[in-house]
């Protein structure tokens, strides 16, 4: 009876160590076969630029589905299965690695009779793997099994990791870099920063209004009459006879703190408040921010007006405006950021809300130059402004130190 042709091709899959065969039909047969045994795999690859997982398991096993193995065998090398980069050693093969996922379970071989007379036919039997090297001659392994040796246990520091305490990925922390730079939300100034900053009178007539007190009567007798609002409690003002205030109106609480030349008085804001009744000669006003304390005898002055600049951002220059810094608003040891410094230059030279200075010593353009802060514009005079110190770098600021601007606004 004639045997398929199945049998030869069963005969080129044998695994065990028996003699090659050299026969046409079984050369034939292994040069169409597109399994490769476990001693055929190299230990490691190299990733090289475009591969991927599934392009290397397509190189090595003829099969890409197979790409989560080598994931499972390199999982201490590969953080992200979507993302390897040339120059990482892959593990290809090992005990329990893609080499014994290729093999298949149960190993069969045949055993070749001699031809029967007068036919060209060979009689195959398939046996077990057991006996398949007597069968075919094959030397056996007497030496007893040997039982596999169990992994270390984990560290203590893995042993209760979860899926929270992994660190990022690589791929995780380039995208929040890039994100980072591509959306950066920039407001130069704050509603706050510009109501706080305090200013320069210069010398002129401001329509000044009087804090007479607060409305509400203390729980705790006071031995004095002047008495303290907080925010979101309701204070009376004096309004002047030039003003005429209506409700909703908004108005600058803030103290004069000294005399500075012919620069004017100092003025500090203590706190904003609004309108909610108007009578004859007072106003009732409720204190909606509080930079200080609120009390009776300060000064009320009609608010000016914030203009929000958005996400603009100033521009670098090199050759910017140059000033002096005229003093600090107070006068104290510099040793924090957020604190406030008045320059020399104001509206008419064209400086605006955001601009950037910086305060320096020796020659622009020379090492001898070392800045000392660097302020932003938060409100502007006429022929002055207040800047926010941003960073400090040598605490000396006094009046007369050299400033210059260092990045404009656009107009």
């Amino acid at each position: 009876m004639a045997v398929p042709f199945a049998c030869w091709s069963l005969r080129a899959q044998d695994t065990l160590r028996a003699a090659p065969d050299t026969t046409p039909a079984a050369a034939a047969a292994a040069a169409a076969s597109p399994l490769q045994g476990p001693a055929q795999l190299p230990a490691t690859h190299t990733v090289a630029r475009g591969e991927t997982l599934w392009s290397i398991s397509q190189l090595y096993f003829s099969d890409p589905m197979l790409w989560p193995e080598i994931y499972r065998l390199n999982t201490g090398t590969i953080e992200d299965p979507h993302w390897i980069y040339p120059g990482e050693v892959l593990t290809i093969s090992g005990p329990e690695g893609l080499a014994q996922v290729r093999t298949p379970a149960e190993t069969t071989a045949v055993s070749v009779a001699p031809p029967v007379a007068g036919g060209d036919t060979v009689r195959a039997q398939v046996v077990p793997t057991d006996t398949a090297a007597a069968l075919v001659g094959a030397p056996t392994d007497t030496a007893p099994p040997t039982t596999p040796e169990e992994p270390p246990p984990p560290p203590a520091d893995e042993a209760y990791q979860t899926i929270f305490d992994r660190p990022r990925s690589r791929t995780a922390e380039v995208q929040d870099v890039l994100r980072a730079y591509l959306n950066q939300p920039y407001r130069p100034l704050r509603r706050g920063e510009f109501y706080s900053a305090g200013f320069l009178s210069e010398g002129e007539h401001l329509p000044w209004g009087r804090v007479v007190g607060a409305t509400a009567k203390p729980a705790i007798p006071r031995l004095t009459d002047r008495s303290t609002a907080y925010q979101f409690e309701r204070i009376v003002v004096e309004p002047p006879s030039s003003v005429s205030y209506h409700v909703g109106d908004s108005i600058l609480i803030a103290r004069i703190d000294r005399q500075e030349g012919e620069w004017g008085d100092v003025v500090v804001p203590v706190g904003v408040a609004r309108v909610r009744e108007v009578a004859r000669r007072q106003l009732l006003a409720d204190v909606v921010l509080q930079f200080g304390a609120v009390h009776g005898g300060q000064l009320a002055l009609p608010l000016e007006p914030f203009k929000d600049p958005g996400e603009v951002r100033p521009t670098p220059i090199d050759d910017g405006l140059r000033g002096h810094v005229i003093n600090e608003r107070d006068l104290h040891t510099l040793s924090l950021t957020q604190q406030v410094i008045f320059i020399d230059r104001g509206r008419a030279d064209g400086v605006m809300t955001g601009d950037v200075f910086e305060a320096y010593t020796g020659q622009v353009g020379t090492p001898s130059k070392e800045r000392h802060v660097l302020l932003e514009i938060v409100h502007t005079r006429e022929h002055s402004s207040s800047g926010l110190i941003l960073t400090i770098d040598n605490p000396q600021v006094y009046p007369g130190l050299p400033a210059r601007l260092v990045r404009k606004m656009p107009s």
